[in-house]
């Protein structure tokens, strides 16, 4: 029952070291080592550690001095002995083994205890004992308790091997953080300066296709605008590419100013007035009174792009002789409500958040239509969630959407 209660209050010991964050590795050994030897009523103990594949070094010891000195694997010593081996090593003067060499001189007593330490059964040290107080043996019982404590040992080193292994870890990610970082920040600084040279050649061409339209015959007018049109929209993808990085990046500054909704409506009707005649869809407006004694403080041409990115989504995925719908009512005494109305193909519930998101496309299987701008709808988003507002979906998903924007209003004066 003694040797119980030693060989239990050893292991609670040696488990609280193990455990005890803010002790560090060595500290935690030498503490080890101290309550071995108490538990197996000794002077002297040491704990070795395998060092590569050739070498034991001694991490902790009664004796610091010993502490960091090597012993070669390949050598008849007992520790080498246990490693090789990989069982208990008792030597009295009862029990002697000629072909281990105990080193003459450096014990005051002949017996000596010296067990492996074992991690998936490969030994990772060799615990040891000396200068037994009292009778100089060590019992059979003793030495059971012993080879038990060293098996619990493993807890401390496993416990500094998987800290080193997450502090490796740490490490790297970390590293690997910093240059995604730098190679996300190398590819937005190349994404806006490449987007940004862009608008100069094609406002060229804007330019040079609108001159042609003065001079060219009327049979080949319908290319001239077929190309006008075409360049309008790839000019407002650009601009939304730019717009989107700034204002993720809070660089975009808006240019207030006092806005009716009936002026942002009819604007942005007649400027897609073109593309509506080309697709053959028609566009109807539809202007509550209840917006007549308000005003929207906003930057116009934001505002005014969402809008036509809104309309030219509805005509996209419009039949031929369909009719879009853009209007405006008062949700509330401080909320003036945009809607724009389609009968195209409709948006699934499950996929009316992620519409505005980058880059999303869904795609209809029944009819192989694909919905969504992939950047016109963010830019909607980010637009008008910078003048405080809101921008959501309506569909069932069979037929039609209707799109819906939330702005603050004030009180015309």
């Amino acid at each position: 029952m003694k040797n119980e209660e030693s060989i239990l209050k050893a292991l609670m010991a040696i488990t609280q070291i193990s455990n005890r964050p803010g002790l560090g590795f060595e500290a935690k050994l030498q503490k080890i080592i101290h309550h071995v030897t108490q538990c197996m009523r000794t002077e002297k103990g040491s704990i070795m550690l395998v060092k590569g594949r050739r070498q034991l070094e001694v991490a902790a010891s009664t004796n610091t001095a010993l502490i960091g000195i090597r012993n070669r694997i390949e050598s008849n010593s007992p520790s080498a002995w246990v490693v090789k081996n990989k069982k208990l090593l008792c030597i009295d003067e009862r029990n002697t083994q000629t072909d281990v060499a105990k080193g003459a001189g450096k014990y005051n007593k002949d017996a000596f205890l010296l067990a492996p330490i074992l991690n998936r059964n490969k030994v990772v040290g060799v615990l040891s004992v000396t200068e037994k107080i009292g009778e100089d043996c060590f019992t059979k019982t003793e030495q059971e308790i012993f080879f038990n404590i060293a098996g619990h040992v493993i807890s401390a080193l496993e416990n500094r091997r998987l800290n080193d292994s997450l502090k490796r870890s740490k490490q790297k990610l970390q590293r690997q953080n910093a240059q995604l970082k730098k190679l996300e920040q190398v590819r937005t600084e190349l994404f806006n300066m490449l987007v940004h040279d862009l608008k100069g050649p094609i406002s060229e061409i804007m330019a040079n296709v609108d001159i042609l339209s003065y001079t060219v015959v009327e049979e080949n007018r319908e290319y001239v605008e077929s190309a006008r049109i075409g360049c309008d929209n790839l000019y407002r993808m650009v601009s939304n590419l730019l717009d989107i990085a700034r204002m993720e990046d809070h660089s975009l500054s808006l240019i207030i100013e006092k806005l009716t909704a009936a002026e942002l409506i009819d604007e942005a009707v007649a400027r897609l007035h073109g593309v509506s005649q080309a697709k053959q869809v028609a566009l109807a407006t539809a202007i509550d009174v209840s917006v007549d004694e308000v005003f929207v403080k906003g930057d116009r041409d934001l505002l005014l792009r969402v809008l036509q990115n809104l309309l030219l989504n509805a005509i996209e995925h419009s039949r031929q002789d369909d009719t879009v719908e853009i209007g405006v009512a008062m949700a509330d005494k401080d909320l003036i409500r945009f809607y724009i109305a389609d009968n195209g193909p409709g948006i699934s519930p499950a996929h009316q958040d992620v519409i505005f998101d980058k880059y999303t496309q869904i795609k209809k299987k029944k009819d192989g239509i694909k919905y969504s701008t992939g950047l016109g709808l963010t830019f909607c988003k980010l637009a008008i969630e910078a003048h405080k507002g809101a921008v959501n979906v309506e569909s069932d998903g069979m037929q039609g959407s209707r799109f819906v924007i939330d702005l603050p209003v004030r009180l015309a004066s």
